[in-house]
C-alpha cells in the first residue's frame, strides 16, 4: 500500500513538471509569445495556448491581439462568459477599439445568441458602416429574431392563364402588395392589374384588395377581406369581392373551418366553404369544398391538398388535387364561373433563399367541361416574389 501511495505521488509531480516544463516555454519577445501561442491553438492545444495568452497579457497588458485571440480561443471552446469577460475589459481602456466589437459579434454568432448579436452588430457599424460581413450578420440576427414572428414583407406576383376553347384566353396580371403584422394580426393591402392579350378594348382591368388575417385567441383566427374594380365600365375582374372565414383549432393537430366568398359582377355569386386541416409533423393536409350557389341549384366541388414543410413554414412543397364544379381559389376573372365541372391539379413550391427574399412559384392544370359534352385543356402560372423589410 506504501508502495502505491509513492508511485502515485511521483506519478503526480512528474506530470506537474512536464506540465510546467511545457507552460514555461520561452519566447524572446511577446511577438514570438503571440506566435507560439497560435501554433498552439492551430494544433487544437487550446489549453497550452491560453495559458501563454495570459501570460503575455500579465505581462504586457494593453497587447490588445493577444487578448482578442484569447478571446477567440475560449469561444472555440464555447466559454463564452470567460470570452466576454477578457473583451469587457478591452473595451473599457479602448471603446472605439473595432476589432474588439468584430469580436463579440463572431461570439454571440457562435453562441447563436441573435439579441447579443444584433446589439453588437449595431455598435460594430458604427464605427464601419459599410463591414459587409457584420451587416450581414446584423441581418441574419434580425431574422432570427423576427422568424417569431411575423416581419413586414413586399411581394409582387405575375400570374397567366390560358384555355383556347371556345376562344382563346390569354390572360396576364401583376399583383403587388405587402403583409403588414399587427399586435392582433396581419394586413394586407394589394393590388391586381390584370391585362386579356388578344381582345378589342378594353382589355386591361384593376382591382383593389385589403385583406385581414386576425387572432381570435389561442384556438381560433380569422380572414376577411374586400376588394374592388372601380372601373364598372370592365367586368374582367368582380366589380365587388368580399370573403370572410373563421378556423378552430382542435386537440392532435386538427383543425376546421367555415366561410364564404363572395363576388359582383353583373349579378350576385356566392360560395360557401368548409375545410378540415391536419399537421402531423412536417406535413399539412387538407380537405376543403366549395358550394356554389347557381341559379338552377346547388352544386359542388372538393379539393385535397398535401403540403411537406422543410426548414421552417416558409419553405415548402404543395399538391392540390381537385373535382367538381365550384372554382377553387383564387377567383379572379368572370369566365371562371363558366365550366360544368373539372378535374385539376395544381404544385407550389416556396423556397427562403436568404433573410430578406422568397420566391414562390405555382403552376396548375385542369380539364374543364366549358359546355355540355364539351371539353378544354386549361393552364396556370403564378411566379413571385416576397421581400422583407427589416429596419
Amino acid at each position: 500500500m506504501r508502495n502505491f501511495t509513492s508511485l502515485t505521488i511521483f506519478l503526480f509531480f512528474l506530470l506537474n513538471q512536464l506540465a510546467a516544463q511545457e507552460l514555461q516555454e520561452t519566447y524572446a519577445t511577446p511577438e514570438a509569445g503571440f506566435a507560439l501561442m497560435r501554433e498552439h491553438a492551430n494544433e487544437n492545444r487550446y489549453a497550452t495556448a491560453i495559458s501563454i495568452g495570459h501570460r503575455i497579457m500579465d505581462e504586457n497588458p494593453d497587447y490588445f491581439d493577444v487578448a482578442l485571440y484569447l478571446a477567440r480561443i475560449y469561444g472555440w471552446e464555447a466559454k463564452y462568459d470567460s470570452a466576454y469577460m477578457i473583451l469587457e475589459k478591452v473595451l473599457s481602456k479602448e471603446p472605439d477599439l473595432f476589432e474588439a466589437h468584430e469580436t463579440r459579434v463572431d461570439l454571440a454568432y457562435w453562441e447563436n445568441d441573435w439579441a447579443k448579436l444584433e446589439e453588437y452588430a449595431a455598435r460594430a457599424l458604427e464605427l464601419e458602416p459599410d463591414s459587409p460581413l457584420i451587416m450581414e450578420k446584423q441581418l441574419l440576427a434580425k431574422y432570427q429574431q423576427g422568424s417569431k414572428q411575423d416581419l413586414p414583407e413586399l411581394f409582387l406576383f405575375y400570374s397567366y392563364d390560358h384555355f383556347s376553347k371556345p376562344y382563346v384566353r390569354n390572360w396576364h396580371m401583376l399583383t403587388a402588395g405587402g403583409n403588414i403584422p399587427l399586435k392582433m394580426g396581419t394586413l394586407s393591402p394589394y393590388v391586381n392589374g390584370g391585362y386579356h392579350a388578344g381582345v378589342d378594348n378594353p382589355s386591361t382591368d384593376i382591382q383593389l384588395n385589403m385583406d385581414g388575417y386576425l387572432n381570435l385567441g389561442k384556438k381560433n383566427y380569422a380572414m376577411a377581406g374586400y376588394g374592388f374594380s372601380p372601373d364598372g365600365a370592365v367586368n374582367y375582374l368582380p366589380g365587388h369581392r368580399a370573403a370572410a372565414e373563421i378556423w378552430q383549432v382542435l386537440p392532435k393537430g386538427f383543425a376546421l373551418s367555415a366561410g364564404l366568398r363572395y363576388f359582383y359582377w353583373d349579378q350576385h355569386f356566392t360560395f360557401l366553404t368548409f375545410s378540415g386541416e391536419k399537421y402531423a409533423g412536417d406535413y399539412w393536409f387538407s380537405f376543403r369544398n366549395y358550394l356554389f350557389f347557381k341559379d338552377y341549384g346547388v352544386s359542388g366541388s372538393y379539393y385535397l391538398s398535401a403540403r411537406r414543410y422543410f426548414e421552417d413554414k416558409f419553405n415548402y412543397l404543395s399538391l392540390t388535387l381537385g373535382y367538381g364544379t365550384a372554382p377553387d381559389e383564387p377567383l379572379l376573372v368572370v369566365s371562371d364561373l363558366d365550366r360544368l365541372r373539372a378535374m385539376s391539379g395544381r404544385v407550389e413550391y416556396s423556397k427562403q433563399i436568404n433573410h430578406i427574399l422568397r420566391l414562390n412559384v405555382m403552376t396548375g392544370y385542369s380539364y374543364e367541361e366549358f359546355d355540355v359534352d364539351e371539353y378544354r385543356h386549361r393552364f396556370d402560372l403564378r411566379a413571385g416574389f416576397y421581400i422583407r423589410i427589416i429596419k
